[in-house]
């Protein structure tokens, strides 16, 4: 059993079961060999083995007491001890759907080892802490017991051995099986994408109620994405394989608990944007489903996983403003109104055509593009064309430069006393600069004292301006 056990890889874990079983019914009670047991059974069949094994070891540790074998009480410490050893845990990791029935047993079962073991000498009892940790935080990756839906799911790879069949579902675990399977199906059909894709977030979004909790560190208990999907996320929008970073992205997300790494929505609707219609189509719909589940779990794109890393980068973070719940803020910018001359309509009028520049040529593109048009003599000719660069620099993620052509509008507006003539231009300008600084707060190496103090002066400016409009920036 020893040996079969310390295979690297391809351990025969049937064989270790039964050769455990023939020596526990026919010639002794050792705990080294329930705890191989206990392996085998977790092995082939998940928690449920666990609690069996578990069980098991419960019931010899109260029945045969002093009798059980090894004899010697730092043996028996010590085959206790291997069920926290990273051969057990990794098998445990195996399976991190939790299956409330499950997960009930395998307590009972610890809660009665726990007793058992409590007439032992303190010191000869084993130390079971990084079986408790490792099952404590599976629960809580999991969603915890009452989730209708696993939280945590296993690889593609790991689950190829139990692809479902048509029977009915009994757990949560069953229903996300039953749901891959499906959405496999419609993957291969014609324009199927978005049923697949859509079936896989409600199972693994409308079914979270609540976001996952942090702990004193800030920090929720969330195992991180794989460090290589970062890399491999990157490469792929560089080289702009859009299909493949398509592909990528549907299949982290079934995986773990990648369904709250947010930044997997940005690179979604970045890869659905530059495919054919209808495809194309499909990012604004990806855009709403987010937006609804981060208007039941508010928040969410500010938590952190167990690592410190952010749920949702700077970068997501400022599309989820501006693009995702950031069209509600369009509310409190009032609408541009009409200008009285010819010219500074037409340069307002650029922007529909900087934005399409944009999009096929890169923002960088666009905004030279607008700094080189020509006939702009005026002060506030030059003055409108800044406020259109800032307005397609912060659509387009320029969240830095829009900030500062903000700061250089505003101070201009001051300069030349813009709120008396200008009231409507002025407000929009004070708003998109408060709604940058509020992002850029939100930074861990911001300088948050000063960034308060320019956003309490911003907002006593635009209550001074428009009270009305600026009541929905007060919070």
């Amino acid at each position: 059993m020893r040996e079969e056990v310390n295979q690297l890889s391809g351990a025969d874990a049937e064989r270790v079961a039964q050769l455990a079983e023939k020596l526990l019914i026919h010639t002794c009670k050792d705990l080294r060999v329930v705890t191989y047991y206990l392996w085998a059974r977790l092995q082939k069949g998940g928690e449920a083995g666990l609690a069996d094994g578990l069980t098991l070891l419960a019931a010899l540790v109260e029945r045969f007491a002093a009798e059980v074998l090894p004899v010697r009480a730092n043996s028996r410490k010590m085959a206790l001890e291997w069920l926290a050893s990273g051969k057990v845990l990794d098998s445990l990791s195996l399976y991190p759907e939790v299956v409330r029935s499950e997960a009930e047993r395998t307590v009972a079962a610890l809660a009665w080892l726990e007793r058992g073991l409590e007439t032992w000498p303190q010191d000869q009892r084993p130390a079971l802490g990084a079986l408790y940790g490792a099952l404590s935080a599976r629960l809580t990756q999991s969603g915890g017991v009452d989730a209708l839906v696993p939280q945590h799911s296993a690889s593609h790879e790991s689950n190829a051995h139990t692809s479902p069949s048509a029977t009915a579902i009994k757990s949560g675990r069953d229903l996300l099986d039953s749901g891959r399977a499906l959405a496999g199906y419609l993957r291969e059909q014609p324009q199927g994408w978005l049923a697949a894709h859509r079936l896989m977030k409600s199972l693994r979004w409308d079914t979270v109620h609540q976001a996952p909790p942090e702990e004193t560190s800030g920090n929720t208990r969330l195992a991180p994405p794989r460090g290589d999907y970062r890399a491999q996320l990157k490469r792929l929008y560089l080289q702009q394989s859009w299909t493949e970073l398509l592909d990528q992205v549907e299949r982290i997300y079934a995986e773990g608990v990648n369904h709250f790494w947010l930044d997997l929505q940005w690179y979604l609707c970045q890869a659905l944007s530059k495919q054919p219609a209808p495809q194309d189509s499909w990012a604004d719909i990806v855009k709403r489903d987010l937006g609804m589940f981060l208007d039941r779990l508010p928040g969410l794109e500010l938590l952190h996983w167990s690592d410190g890393a952010p749920f949702a980068d700077e970068i997501t973070r400022d599309w989820i403003t501006q693009h995702v719940t950031g069209n509600r803020a369009q509310q409190w910018l009032p609408a541009p109104k009409a200008v009285p001359t010819t010219a500074d309509t037409d340069i307002l009028s650029l922007e529909s055509e900087a934005l399409a520049q944009a999009d096929s040529a890169g923002v960088e593109v666009a905004l030279a593009w607008l700094a080189a048009r020509p006939d702009m003599q005026t002060g506030r000719q030059r003055w409108l064309l800044r406020l259109l660069m800032a307005r397609v620099a912060e659509q387009y993620g320029k969240s830095d430069l829009a900030m500062h052509l903000l700061a250089e509008l505003d101070a201009t507006a001051q300069h030349h006393a813009l709120d008396a003539w200008e009231p409507e231009l002025n407000f929009e300008v004070k708003a998109r600069l408060l709604k940058l600084l509020r992002l850029k707060a939100q930074r861990t190496d911001a300088d948050k004292p000063s960034l308060t103090r320019r956003t309490e002066a911003l907002l006593a400016a635009l209550v001074a301006i428009d009270p009305v409009s600026a009541a929905v920036l007060c919070g």
